[in-house]
């Protein structure tokens, strides 16, 4: 996640009160909301001693703005800034999967895609574990993201600029298996191609993302790589991560 000086410098670009900032980066990240990250996440409680046996318990949204309500905090400034800690963190989390390229390509194309990634992700929880519980606090999160968006575009942009150096300081690549899954499933559609991809003549049938993965990892480590749709319409050999994209633009 963005460390808190990029919180508190974006909040000063949006002019949002340093005080109201500090207060929400606080209240999401400390788990006094009962989960780190409150909001974007979906609060549980484990069942047994696995960790991977847990119930789902309330829509991360939804508590949020409760536990804003009950603080006394539920007002424009806070909800706003509530918005630009889950615009921040959601820029973080999707660079990492992309690479910083997709940020520096076009801030605003990737801001809204971040809202987008969001509104998705807690649409999906809702609907998945609550039976549609928390869809009117998501939409409110959500709503207030777009509204910065569209107020502060120059602004979020410098925001995406620090995160950029952060990301690179941590040693993320301008290129991540995010972008690759991206081009290969772009390629498909102007293909026309089905979207299940060989990594060598003897792979098993991948979907894009975990195919864009493996063939990311294969490069890293300096191996060529040859991958190919099921139906044909698609066939790539590269022996570079630069090779390989500007084949998958070109097709």
């Amino acid at each position: 996640m963005p460390s808190h000086r990029v919180h508190r410098l974006c909040g000063a670009l949006v002019r949002l009160p340093e005080d109201v900032v500090a207060f929400v980066d606080k209240l999401i990240d400390s788990g006094e909301c009962g989960a780190h990250d409150v909001g974007l996440e979906i609060l549980t409680e484990r069942l047994s001693e696995r960790p991977d046996i847990s119930a789902a318990l309330e829509h991360g949204a939804r508590r949020l703005l409760e536990c804003l309500r009950r603080l006394g905090r539920l007002d424009e400034a806070h909800l706003q800034a509530a918005a630009l800690h889950f615009l921040l963190d959601s820029a973080d989390r999707r660079m990492e999967s992309l690479g910083s390229w997709a940020a520096e390509a076009d801030a605003e194309g990737f801001l809204r895609e971040c809202i987008d990634w969001v509104e998705d992700r807690l649409r999906r929880q809702a609907l998945s574990y609550f039976f549609g519980e928390g869809l009117g606090e998501a939409h409110t999160l959500v709503s207030y993201m777009r509204l910065l968006l569209e107020k502060h575009k120059a602004a979020l942009a410098q925001c995406l600029e620090h995160i950029v150096l952060e990301r690179k300081r941590k040693g993320t690549p301008p290129l991540g298996p995010g972008t690759l899954a991206r081009l290969l499933s772009e390629l498909c559609r102007r293909r026309g191609a089905k979207c299940l991809f060989r990594v060598g003549r003897l792979g098993k049938p991948l979907p894009a993302a975990p195919a864009a993965a493996k063939v990311y990892s294969m490069l890293k480590r300096g191996e060529a790589v040859a991958i190919e749709s099921v139906d044909g319409k698609i066939a790539v050999t590269a022996s570079s991560l630069k090779e390989l994209v500007e084949k998958l633009l070109r097709g």
